[in-house]
């Protein structure tokens, strides 16, 4: 007579597993408490009860590690679902050929390792809520403070308002302003363009002679780019236009047509 099984129901053995298999983890496990049902191929030998127990153990044991260590142990109910579809109906485990066996196995924590388990769990949880405003934090402050280049300088200034003496703009210019993200804004720009000049104002000095040759290329630049309406370079020696009309208010004369100082 045989059932649904491999073979006669007066052939199968059952053996009573006490277990403990691992969690995913390190330190906590899930004890496994159940029923193994094997059964041999029909020509084993009598003798060989022993050794076909002994195989099917072994292959419920790797069965249920294999399940449990993929597994926190928060996750037992979902440990003990994989576990019974894996388990519960009769099959022939990998490398055992000859040899059926199917289970009914209940998982479960001791009190100690859910203590602990709820503990790991306590101290993730404030790592990472501590993770998560400091990134919150750092996020709030790269808004309120490098959202512009304007905005980044006032913060700067209002760092060195107890000391203006130490405020140092080129480590602002060469360190911080960079991490705005529009670092080539309108002032910055003005800024490099005025050092340029003044570089080449310096490199002129007081020579006549430099000046003219430096006019003259630049009036040459100026006709070739169509740029005619530039306002023209300062000679050596020569008041600009605000200082001559400043010069004829004070004399209590008629103030002059500036433009034509700068075109001698």
């Amino acid at each position: 007579m045989t059932t649904d099984g491999p073979g006669p129901w007066w052939k199968r053995r059952r053996s009573r597993i006490r277990a403990q298999w691992p969690t995913r983890l390190p330190g906590i496990r899930f004890c496994a408490r159940g029923t193994l049902t094997y059964q041999a191929q029909a020509d084993a030998k009598a003798g060989d009860t022993a050794t076909t127990r002994a195989a099917a153990r072994l292959a419920l044991d790797e069965l249920g590690r294999g399940i449990t260590q993929n597994h926190m142990p928060e996750q037992l109910t979902t440990a003990q679902e994989g576990l019974t579809l894996a388990a519960a109906h009769w099959h022939t485990p990998k490398g055992a050929p000859g040899l059926w066996l199917k289970a009914h196995i209940t998982l479960l924590l001791t009190e100690q390792d859910a203590i602990r388990a709820q503990r790991y769990q306590d101290a993730i949880r404030e790592v990472t809520l501590q993770i998560a405003q400091e990134h919150e934090r750092r996020e709030r402050f790269r808004h309120a403070v490098f959202s512009s280049p304007d905005a980044t300088r006032i913060w700067w200034l209002d760092r060195h308002l107890d000391a203006l003496e130490s405020l140092d703009w080129d480590l602002f210019k060469e360190k911080i302003l960079p991490l705005v993200g529009a670092a080539d804004d309108i002032q910055s720009k003005a800024e490099r363009i005025a050092h340029t000049l003044l570089h080449i104002w310096e490199k002129l000095g007081n020579d006549p002679g430099q000046h003219a040759r430096f006019t003259a290329t630049v009036h040459t630049v100026l006709d070739q780019m169509g740029w005619n309406d530039a306002p023209a370079w300062p000679v050596v020696g020569e008041p600009s236009a605000d200082d001559s009309a400043e010069s004829v208010r004070d004399d209590g004369a008629e103030p002059g047509p500036v433009a034509q100082a700068g075109a001698a």
